[in-house]
């Protein structure tokens, strides 16, 4: 079964999800002599990754960036630049201040006009990231995912076809249910072939999706984030103790934060 850690508040959550990320980035290094990642995006991302990169803090000089290679989860149909970008979002908070190769940085091009070609885009991006990685198969070593308050994981949505059509692709274009807006998503193959799939989530608004996910009935279509289920003890949740709080699990969680 998945894995629990419970930490006290947002900042501490923070802080553990950056020292387990770097300790798993670490060992994908020392196994393989690299790390793939899949970054995410959402508000407390944004504090872990202004923790990786403040050279104030440790994690900033544990991390052999030049061996690092970063993917996105899934991104808004939107220029980089742009205020809704997840990959703007992570280039202002973490890689305008680590030495990251440009080469190895494998952003999703949500400027491109047809969304679908965008998806079909990536899947050739991924093939490629993969290869320099010297990956024969595109399987992430750490799948960074944050929880939205329906229980969405990437761009997966309640009532999604991507939950109800098996498919062998990677990567796939959908429409936002709540703003008729385009994403390009990873599909749930994609983030189910993760060696280590780490979730960091906050704040009392996503306790009820939290306790869905993990403990409630399984109802896929409902609630998205039940398909990590499909990945036993490869899932780590790192929640504060306000999402924690609906978990009948919680007070008995054996990991503090």
């Amino acid at each position: 079964m998945a894995k629990l850690t419970i930490a006290d508040d947002e900042e501490a959550l923070a802080r553990f999800a950056a020292e387990r990320l770097t300790t798993l980035i670490g060992q994908s290094i020392g196994g393989s002599g690299s790390a793939t990642v899949c970054l995410t995006g959402g508000t407390t991302p944004r504090r872990l990754y202004a923790l990786l990169g403040d050279a104030t803090h440790p994690w900033r000089h544990r991390i052999d960036w030049r061996r690092l290679h970063l993917f996105w989860g899934d991104e808004r149909h939107v220029p980089p630049e742009h205020p809704d970008s997840n990959f703007g979002m992570a280039r202002a908070a973490l890689l305008d201040h680590v030495p990251v190769p440009p080469s190895q940085i494998h952003r999703m091009r949500g400027e491109i006009a047809d969304a679908n070609e965008a998806a079909h885009d990536y899947e050739e991006e991924l093939r490629a990231g993969f290869a320099v990685a010297g990956r024969s198969a595109p399987t992430f070593d750490i799948m960074l995912l944050g929880l939205g308050e329906d229980a969405h994981i990437a761009s997966i949505f309640p009532m999604s076809d991507l939950l109800r059509i098996e498919r062998d692709d990677r990567v796939a274009a959908i429409l936002a249910p709540h703003s008729s807006a385009w994403r390009i998503t990873l599909t749930p193959a994609a983030l189910l072939d993760a060696r280590t799939v780490l979730m960091v989530v906050a704040g009392d608004r996503k306790a009820p999706a939290v306790r869905a996910a993990i403990e409630g009935p399984l109802d896929i279509s409902r609630w998205p984030a039940q398909i990590l289920r499909q990945a036993g003890d490869r899932v780590e949740w790192t929640l504060d103790r306000a999402a924690a709080a609906g978990l009948r699990t919680g007070e008995g969680a054996s990991d503090r934060a």
